[in-house]
């Protein structure tokens, strides 16, 4: 892979809370960029006046560091039957704005559950005994009826009109804004992310590619990049342990079962350029594992 397609960057949480300390960390490990949480404890991005976004800035561009946009949580309902979609869509959009003032036109967003799309079974063709021919099938054989198609419940009917109606008004506000939005779910399948942004049809929409979801997921990593990989805006360099049933351990990269040789090349594949930030927050010492992951990527090829 070309050393300079990809940017590696970091997850501002895992070094500081304070955003004046963590570009500096950044900058101490050889890192390029930092991507910041739009709302925490310490920092609400989207309440900073425009003297604010200019401070921010400064002290980005004082470590010589890049703005690895911005990231949201959906939380456990997302988008679905019960959540506060209104308001949802109003912070995403305060999201948006601040992105817009910082200069960093990408938000990354978490949007929880999601629908799964319904696979039909396709009924078995029933074959005529008459025109089969008696050699291939005798009349006495009985043909198995085909199998019922599978119905919506009306939970899921519900659960789907809620997560469509709210994406396809987030698109419009994503087009009135010009952001693009990453999104990826820890609690669905890549199915059922390219299921809504499906239905959505929104070229500011894209995927923030995860490697830990592809040791989960019932695609086939080839799958994923065949479907999605044109479509990814974002990766969030993390690595995990897969044991039984797909379940995972996070572990610092290079520790755990992504195949990282392999993910690089298909990201390479698919064109992508942009950032690969690493995201230790599920790790007992971040900084270790921050460092650790900026050591072994680069090791392989990116800066």
């Amino acid at each position: 892979m070309p050393s300079d397609s990809l940017t590696l960057s970091v997850v501002a949480a895992a070094l500081s809370p304070d955003p004046r300390v963590a570009p500096q960390m950044a900058r101490s490990l050889g890192l390029g960029g930092v991507q910041f949480d739009a709302f925490s404890s310490s920092f609400d991005v989207t309440d900073l006046s425009q003297t604010g976004r200019r401070e921010f800035l400064h002290v980005l561009s004082n470590e010589d560091m890049q703005l690895a946009g911005l990231r949201v949580d959906l939380g456990i309902k997302g988008f679905g039957v019960g959540a506060d979609i209104d308001r949802l869509l109003s912070q995403l959009g305060k999201v948006m704005d601040a992105a817009l003032g910082l200069q960093a036109r990408l938000v990354c967003v978490d949007l929880g559950p999601l629908p799964e799309p319904i696979v039909v079974e396709k009924p078995k063709p029933t074959v005529n005994p008459d025109l089969a021919g008696m050699l291939i099938l005798p009349p006495s054989v009985s043909v198995p009826p085909p199998m019922p198609a599978r119905v919506a419940t009306p939970v899921e009917l519900a659960f789907e009109a809620s997560v469509t109606s709210a994406m396809l008004e987030l698109a419009n506000r994503a087009d009135r804004f010009g952001v693009t939005l990453a999104f990826r779910s820890d609690l669905s399948s890549f199915a059922a992310l390219q299921h809504v942004l499906n239905a959505a049809r929104c070229p500011w929409f894209g995927v923030d590619l995860d490697p830990v979801s592809l040791l989960r997921d019932a695609w086939s990593v080839d799958e994923i990049f065949s479907v999605l990989g044109p479509h990814v805006r974002h990766v969030r360099a993390r690595d995990a342990a897969r044991g039984a049933d797909n379940r995972t351990k996070p572990m610092p990269i290079g520790r755990g079962d992504t195949k990282w040789d392999e993910f690089l090349h298909n990201l390479d594949g698919a064109a992508y350029h942009g950032f690969l930030t690493i995201d230790p927050l599920e790790l007992p010492d971040r900084q270790s594992a921050t460092s650790a992951g900026v050591k072994y990527l680069k090791l392989h090829g990116v800066l």
